[in-house]
C-alpha cells in the first residue's frame, strides 16, 4: 500500500463526526487498499476528499495519465454507504479507463477529471 493511501484512511478513520460521503469515501479506499474482484493492485491514489453532496480521488495507473474521479451522492448506487462506495472502487477507479479516457475534463494543471462534474473543491479537514 503506498503510504499516501495509508494516511488518507487513518485521517478518514480518524474522524468521529463522519457524514455519509465520508463514510463513503473511507469505504472506496479501504476497498482500493485491500482488493476486489478488478485490478485494485495497480491503482495508486495521489488524494482523496469529500464535501456534503460528493466525493473526489485522483488517482493514476501505470498505463495512464493521472486522472481525478467524482462521484455525487444522488447517482451512487443504494443507501448505504459502504455498499455504494465498492462498486465506485471496483467498477470504476479500479478498472481501466476505456472510453472515458476520451472524455476527460482537464483542469488548469493537468489532471483529467471524469465522472459528476464538476470536481468539488476539497473541504477543510
Amino acid at each position: 500500500m503506498v503510504p499516501r493511501l495509508a494516511r488518507l484512511i487513518a485521517e478518514l478513520r480518524a474522524r468521529h463526526d463522519r457524514s455519509w460521503m465520508d463514510e463513503a469515501l473511507l469505504a472506496c479506499l479501504e476497498r482500493l487498499r485491500d482488493g476486489g474482484p478488478t485490478q485494485w493492485e495497480d491503482v495508486e491514489v495521489h488524494d482523496a476528499w469529500s464535501t456534503p453532496d460528493a466525493f473526489a480521488i485522483t488517482y493514476s495507473w501505470p498505463w495512464g495519465p493521472d486522472v481525478g474521479l467524482v462521484r455525487r451522492r444522488a447517482s451512487m448506487q443504494g443507501e448505504d454507504p459502504v455498499e455504494a462506495a465498492q462498486f465506485i472502487a471496483d467498477f470504476d477507479v479500479a478498472e481501466p479507463l476505456g472510453t472515458a479516457a476520451a472524455r476527460l475534463h482537464y483542469d488548469r494543471a493537468g489532471l483529467g477529471w471524469w465522472g459528476d462534474l464538476p470536481a468539488p473543491g476539497r473541504s477543510s479537514r
